[in-house]
């Protein structure tokens, strides 16, 4: 059953963000104690908040929790001696707070990963931000009435998650081989983690997939492919909790979607109908995921894609209400109305940084839509980045073209290395380059790989080998890129410019080798092993006050409020008074369960 706690003479669920406890306590009142919808509230309520953290964890919270539960780790290397067992004793305690323990077969690598707070901190944020999305979506706090897309609480804290970022990108130095001295927010701007960059890289694509299909004589169909109500929390016209909705998750609902795509390409491949394009998957306005697809067939095969997309969109649930005319829309591209590239030109802009929405809008007179809950684009992008974040969904992906990753290698590749190669390598290079006002031409490449829907027979590989690279756990060996190849040559490896970067400059001290920018903080196991101790538990008024509060780039200003928050905090807690309702069916306590475990070995 639900805890209850009470704040003057406001009472809410423990566990909740405030405004989301005092909505789901005012629910359980308006339900009959004997009631079904009481006991579906109940246990729906339970499951929000039975969790290793609470679903109001801040991120100071995740941070010290993960110094914890790795000192907690790095502790059974003292109760036994057998690798074996220490493995069992972790992946034990790392699956005890809902994250899936590493799944490396080499001790060394797996115990450097569990006994380090900063891969438990990625962990529990990726774990504790998809779990509270996921309690904001059935509370109905996500919807075009709420908050579309994302919660204000997700979207808050990834916009403070950007920031922090690139305070520290801005502030870390890196330095190669060739003694040169970049910055990594230099570096980032570089490549496609650079806004701009990603979306005029995705448009040279699509227009380059265009330009083969009007060269083909192919014919464009503009798809949205939307998931059944069960898997829609929120109503879209009333904004009220669906009573369909089945608890799915937005990564549930995009594997249905996928699932829904592999048997229409199984179909139409049966059928010899092999359609070519792009996809985009963005959320509904209660983060339900949906596609849009841009795919090109030929003129006799038009309608036998659209009725593989009926038929395998509409197999589930097909009969509810609205299902025909709602889950699966299509448009035929009308080259009198504008070109293909426009109609996908504003949701491929929206969902990164939304720049050029008016002009796409109004291409040729072409109208592609309002917004899907018609607020600003501006804030719906940053919404959308927020909701793609949390749930790891991959917006956007070819259908039937090359490989990107050839096509970016490509780029790495000097002129002078592809001189003597084959004729399709040399016009696959010049195709990716982009020098001057010269603009990289992805039809060409298209070309030079043997066309569309070539699968394995493309002509360009990319070249693997063998390296070792001293990683953030220790030395590591792996399979991984150094250039491309032909595949009618495969001998003839053509090598790309790839450089060893080192920390410099401002924190270069660190006791570990730089790996990326993920936003934790430094392993503490590291310090400690040498000391043959770990910390019992750090106060966090303790850790703003440290040194490593500084070195990862928050400002004095930054540090006091911190401490000022967390106290004020510490008095608002003591000075509330809580309701515990007994909880039922409960025989053995967690610390008795964890003594039955460990004596088992």
């Amino acid at each position: 059953m639900p805890v209850i706690e009470q704040e003057g003479r406001i009472r809410a669920v423990k566990g909740l963000p405030r405004r989301w406890g005092i909505k789901a306590y005012r629910e359980l009142s308006a339900a009959k104690a004997d009631s079904d919808r009481y006991a579906a509230l109940s246990s729906m309520l339970d499951g929000l908040t039975d969790s290793p953290l609470p679903l109001d964890t801040t991120d100071a919270q995740i941070v010290l929790k993960a110094q914890q539960w790795a000192a907690e780790c790095y502790r059974q290397a003292d109760a036994t001696s057998d690798k074996a067992s220490i493995r069992r004793r972790c992946n034990y305690l790392v699956a005890k707070r809902g994250i899936l323990p590493p799944t490396i077969d080499k001790f060394a690598p797996f115990f450097a990963r569990v006994t380090d707070p900063a891969w438990w901190t990625k962990q529990l944020r990726a774990y504790c931000g998809r779990k509270f999305e996921h309690a904001a979506i059935r509370l109905g706090f996500v919807s075009k009435f709420a908050g579309a897309y994302a919660s204000d609480e997700t979207v808050k804290r990834r916009t403070e998650q950007v920031k922090r970022n690139r305070k520290i990108l801005a502030a870390t130095k890196m330095q190669n081989e060739l003694d040169q001295q970049f910055t990594l927010a230099e570096l980032a701007a570089k490549g496609n983690a650079n806004k701009a960059i990603r979306r005029g890289e995705l448009m040279v694509r699509m227009r380059g997939i265009e330009e083969i299909a009007i060269e083909a004589g192919d014919v464009g169909l503009f798809v949205t492919l939307t998931c059944p109500s069960k898997y829609h929390a929120v109503q879209w016209a009333s904004g009220t909790t669906n009573p369909r909705y089945n608890g799915a998750t937005p990564r549930e609902a995009q594997a249905y979607l996928m699932q829904v795509w592999a048997r229409v390409r199984a179909k139409l491949h049966r059928q010899a109908c092999r359609p070519y394009g792009f996809r985009i998957a963005e959320p509904h306005h209660d983060g339900c995921p949906h596609w849009h697809l841009l795919l090109f067939v030929r003129p006799d095969q038009l309608a036998t894609l659209e009725g593989a997309i009926r038929e395998h969109g509409l197999a589930e649930d097909g009969d509810e209400p609205g299902a025909d005319t709602q889950r699966v829309k299509f448009v035929r591209i009308d080259a009198a109305k504008g070109t293909a590239a426009g109609y996908i030109a504003k949701y491929v802009s929206k969902n990164i940084d939304a720049e050029h929405i008016a002009d796409h809008d109004q291409q040729d007179g072409l109208t592609v839509g309002a917004d899907l809950v018609g607020d600003e684009v501006i804030q719906a992008s940053q919404r959308v980045e927020a909701w793609a974040s949390t749930w790891g969904i991959r917006q956007f992906q070819g259908i039937g073209c090359p490989p990107i990753t050839v096509w970016r290698e490509l780029r790495r590749i000097d002129a002078a290395r592809i001189e003597k190669a084959p004729q399709d390598v040399r016009q696959a290079w010049a195709a990716a380059q982009k020098v001057g006002e010269h603009q990289a031409d992805f039809a060409s490449y298209i070309k030079a790989q043997g066309g569309v829907n070539t699968g394995r027979h493309y002509r360009i590989g990319v070249a693997l080998k063998e390296t070792e690279i001293e990683g953030r756990y220790g030395l590591e060996s792996g399979l991984r890129p150094c250039g491309i190849y032909a595949k009618r040559i495969p001998t003839a490896i053509y090598e790309s410019n790839r450089y060893r970067w080192k920390r410099g400059g401002r924190i270069a001290d660190r006791a570990f080798a730089w790996t990326r920018v993920n936003n934790c903080t430094p392993p503490h196991w590291v310090q400690f092993a040498s000391e043959g101790e770990m910390p019992e538990e750090i106060d966090f008024v303790d850790w703003w006050e440290s040194a490593e509060a500084r070195r990862i780039g928050f400002e004095q200003e930054e540090i006091d409020a911190a401490i000022d928050k967390y106290r004020r905090e510490a008095e608002q807690v003591r000075a509330r008074t809580q309701w515990t309702k007994p909880l039922r069916g409960i025989t053995t306590s967690t610390k008795e369960k964890d003594r039955e475990f460990f004596g088992t070995f």
